[in-house]
């Protein structure tokens, strides 16, 4: 019988129950010998065959490549230059009928290729974007650590290394590897509304704020879940030891000590977990309305207390002077004769019509100048 393979297809040629003869691409004869003859046809239209040993046996390593691959071991299959395939442990069949004819030479070259990798280690370089989109699945990790933060590589739960910034990747197939990242910029924390009792009893809200950074990232990663959260209580314990040891007087008279008695115990609870503490500071102490109006008018009569004050030795010292003046007066009758005039002379420069009143008898003693 004649048989027709396509370039696409290939074919078994089994007599008997059995696969005697492999038929590449074209056209073939087949002769069956008085026994059963059946044509097995194979389309190719993936990279991955499975075929028994038998039939396999009769396929040439031209078209067909069987890798084997240990538990250590991966494999990338590439076609025409591009990442097809990422291969696990185990034994693989790809076939390689895809091949690259040069017309001129008649050359055949290859375009479907196998790389092999050897996974047992950890580190690795980092694999280009399209292979590493394969094998990110279960058997490859990677990590990008910006400018101003530090990678965490964990090996089977336990820290492995603390790299600076940059991309990193690493073979997760024979040990668990996990990348974290920790920002090492400054950060900043506020308690806000925070209620405290001063030593007088007077209940009044705090906010209070602080600046930190990671100085020990290590630390930072193995000691506590959530370091902030440590230092948030480290900062709401300190200021509530802070206040209840001063009355709201002593607070409000000396509210920029407040800040250094909170520091040292904020300082230590911050580097028990890999922070350092850079400001620390109260922003805002909030009175109760009560306490507020009452405090609001103990200042307005301070205040007046004091207008009074300055009032008083204002009037004193005026009364001072005026007696001063009618000492000089007194001893000087010249002077205050002086001092009249010049009171006159003030008051007439203020007058524009003089209105004389007197009695009958008086009008012929007035002498009239009517010179023109």
């Amino acid at each position: 019988m004649q048989i027709e393979v396509m370039v696409h297809e290939r074919a078994f040629v089994v007599i008997d129950g059995k696969a005697q003869r492999f038929l590449g691409p074209g056209v073939h004869r087949v002769y069956g010998w008085l026994k059963p003859v059946r044509i097995e046809k194979v389309a190719i239209t993936g990279l991955l065959a499975e075929l028994d040993e038998q039939r396999l046996a009769l396929v040439p390593a031209s078209d067909l490549q069987v890798i084997s691959l240990a538990k250590h071991e991966r494999a990338l299959v590439t076609r025409r230059g591009k990442p097809a395939l990422w291969l696990g442990a185990g034994v693989h069949q790809v076939w390689t009928v895809d091949r690259l004819v040069d017309r001129k030479t008649g050359e055949s070259k290859e375009l479907v290729q196998v790389e092999v990798f050897d996974t047992s280690g950890v580190e690795t370089k980092v694999l280009q974007p399209d292979v590493a989109a394969l094998a990110k699945a279960k058997d490859y990790v990677e990590i990008v650590a910006h400018e101003g933060s530090v990678a965490l590589r964990w090996v089977d739960g336990q820290l492995d290394a603390v790299l600076p910034a940059g991309r990193y990747a690493a073979w997760n197939t024979q040990r668990t590897v996990q990348f974290t990242v920790i920002d090492l910029k400054e950060r900043q924390l506020h308690v806000t509304g925070q209620e405290v009792m001063t030593k007088d009893r007077v209940t009044l809200r705090l906010n209070v704020s602080a600046s930190f950074r990671v100085k020990d990232p290590k630390r930072l990663a193995v000691v506590a879940r959530n370091p902030d959260d440590v230092v948030y209580l480290a900062m709401q314990l300190a200021a509530r030891d802070a206040i209840t040891q001063k009355t709201l007087d002593e607070l409000l008279s000396a509210r920029e000590e407040l800040s250094k008695q909170m520091a040292p115990a904020v300082i230590a609870r911050a580097e028990a977990v890999g922070l350092e503490l850079l400001e620390l500071g109260v922003k805002d102490v909030v009175l109760p309305g009560e306490m507020k109006e009452l405090l609001n008018k103990v200042i307005q009569a301070q205040k007046q207390a004091e207008a009074n004050v300055i009032l008083r030795r204002e009037e004193t010292q005026a009364t001072r002077s005026l007696a001063q003046t009618a000492k000089v007066l007194a001893e000087n009758p010249l002077l205050i004769r002086l001092k009249e005039l010049e009171a006159y002379g003030e008051l007439a420069g203020k007058v524009g019509q003089l209105h004389l009143v007197m009695g009958e008898g008086g009008l012929p003693n007035l002498q009239f100048n009517t010179t023109k």
